[in-house]
């Protein structure tokens, strides 16, 4: 029987791999030394390396624990929001509003997410000095089947997020078509203006994103008039 299963490759952009980066990629082939030049690869898929935050736990534990943090008694054992908060106090985080709301409403259950393993980083900055990650992936199947061969693209760093998959390049251009084969300029215009409020919603700085709003409706006036 042929299943479906998804894998991913990229790299971390950062200064040098260290016992924080290892502990939150080190279950994704994490290759301090490929492809080079402040780059590190990792890769993942679903069937054979994909980082939970149990394992995660258990890596930052020992980091805590080599850095002589305390984080458990004999009797029980750590859990990852006592071993971050630990970390906090000892990165000077403890008052990042952030990493906070990550500890209190994050469910740290199955595989770790690279939204919040990237916040934490981040936030424990031993010298790697992580700026951005880059990742892309598809699914796969031993069979041709219609639509189950897509892939996707994520970029993260503190600045910005943009991320876009196969099937919204579909649903886009469906959508778009269909307006314009109707000659509602109307739909066709807000189906556009939706898809440029979804990447200035990856921008993190509000006044930013305010700011290339404006910008991006000037240079929409300028082309008009071209």
């Amino acid at each position: 029987m042929t299943s479906s299963y998804y894998e991913a490759t990229g790299v971390l952009v950062l200064d040098q791999v260290t016992p924080v980066i290892t502990a939150l990629f080190g279950g994704m082939k994490l290759d301090a030394t490929y492809p080079g030049d402040g780059q590190a690869y990792i890769a993942f898929n679903y069937c054979e390396t994909c980082t939970d935050w149990d394992t995660v736990c258990e890596e930052l534990a020992a980091v805590a624990t080599s850095l002589g943090l305390p984080i458990a008694n004999e009797q029980t054992l750590p859990t990852i929001e006592h071993v971050l908060e630990a970390l906090s106090r000892h990165f000077g985080g403890d008052q990042d509003e952030a990493l906070a709301k990550l500890i209190e409403h994050h469910s740290f259950d199955g595989f770790a997410d690279f939204d919040a393993l990237f916040l934490i980083a981040t936030r424990f900055d031993d010298g790697h000095g992580l700026k951005e990650i880059r990742m892309e992936g598809c699914w796969s199947n031993g069979k041709q089947r219609l639509f189950e061969s897509g892939g996707d693209g994520y970029f993260l760093s503190r600045e910005c997020k943009v991320s876009s998959d196969s099937s919204h390049a579909v649903y886009l251009g469906n959508n778009l078509r269909k307006a314009l084969l109707l000659n509602n300029v109307e739909a066709a215009a807000d189906v556009l203006a939706q898809e440029a409020q979804r990447l200035l919603a990856g921008v993190a700085n509000k006044a930013q994103r305010r700011q290339l709003q404006q910008r991006l409706s000037e240079r929409l006036r300028c082309l008009a008039a071209t």
